[in-house]
């Protein structure tokens, strides 16, 4: 994605509604066409909101590095409750530990899902400086030792994502394609009355890209 199509994709679309769904396999953007992963038989729901916010937190990254690097994680535990309390503080801690590894911002999204299984469990994606990391095998390792510190369940490698480009739009259709799983509508909504069942950081646009003070929310 060009510098100006970042620039220009401020503001340009009105943030959708909480809950809000759409039945689709393409989400357009800005100009721009996503292919996204509606499920097997094509007709699964997906939380537009969430979708919303892990592309606008793609975008602001890029509009810092000129290449970002996508790691997704699960999370499963029988320790996790309606709150999200337990595996936000696993996150924080992830977070902590990239910073002092060089990151200078940390982006992500995560979803809390409640299925077949009558526990919770976390899809995370996290967005970094591609400049600084290019395996996500010492995220994975780090993940695990933080689920063994604190009583979770072991965790399982999910495939990686190629590194997406500033000025390459096909690694950032790529990049939302794989993310999309997170943003299904099936298994949200099974928390407490007021805990959220998503979550993503709020990194700002580079202002240079943006020409004055406005931001993505």
């Amino acid at each position: 994605m060009s510098n100006t199509l970042l620039a220009n994709s401020i503001n340009s679309r009105a943030k959708p509604a909480k809950g809000s769904v759409i039945c689709s396999d393409t989400y357009e953007l800005d100009g721009c066409s996503y292919a996204i992963n509606n499920g097997k038989t094509g007709n699964d729901g997906i939380r537009e909101d969430i979708l919303y916010a892990g592309i606008r937190q793609l975008e602001a990254m890029l509009s810092y590095h000129n290449k970002v690097y996508q790691v997704r994680l699960e999370s499963h535990s029988p320790l996790y409750e309606a709150d999200n309390a337990l595996f936000v503080q696993m996150l924080r801690r992830l977070k902590k530990w990239l910073l002092g590894k060089g990151h200078k911002r940390v982006a992500y999204l995560w979803v809390r899902e409640k299925e077949t299984s009558k526990q919770y469990h976390y899809h995370l994606v996290i967005w970094l400086d591609g400049n600084i990391i290019r395996s996500p095998d010492s995220v994975y390792r780090r993940w695990e030792e933080l689920h063994q510190r604190y009583g979770h369940s072991s965790t399982y490698w999910v495939k990686s994502t190629p590194m997406i480009h500033r000025n390459r739009p096909e690694s950032m259709s790529g990049a939302v394609y794989i993310f999309s799983y997170l943003c299904k509508e099936r298994g949200k909504g099974y928390g407490d009355r007021y805990s959220r069942d998503f979550s993503s950081s709020l990194i700002e646009f580079k202002k240079a890209l943006m020409g004055g003070n406005r931001h993505v929310y």
